[in-house]
């Protein structure tokens, strides 16, 4: 049990203490069609898309809030509470999601 739960640990948390990768080198060249606007725009969605995480699905919507509980009281930004959410198998879960600075 100890071990499945260290496991756990580090799948759920340690993610949450790596910074986001870069996005790399930026190339010059870029399709001319596309605006300003819409290049800020896409940037604004990346940023944001790179600064929250999803955490979970978890079995049961008690352990959901438990570590939800557990993020908030580490600082982390978490959501409003916890929603059903799926995992790549089709299995039914509970996630949240934790913000942090980029």
């Amino acid at each position: 049990m100890t071990r499945i739960l260290a496991v756990l640990f580090t799948l759920v948390f340690v993610p949450l203490f790596i910074a986001p990768a870069s996005a790399g080198p930026v190339s010059k060249a870029g399709p001319p069609a596309q605006s300003v606007a819409a290049q800020k725009k896409g940037a604004l969605l990346q940023r944001a898309a790179q600064c929250q995480q999803r955490v979970g699905p978890f079995a049961t919507q008690t352990t959901a809030w438990q570590r939800w509980r557990q993020a908030q009281g580490q600082g982390y930004g978490v959501s409003n509470g916890v929603v059903p959410c799926y995992d790549q198998y089709g299995s039914r879960g509970y996630c949240f999601f934790v913000f942090y600075s980029c």
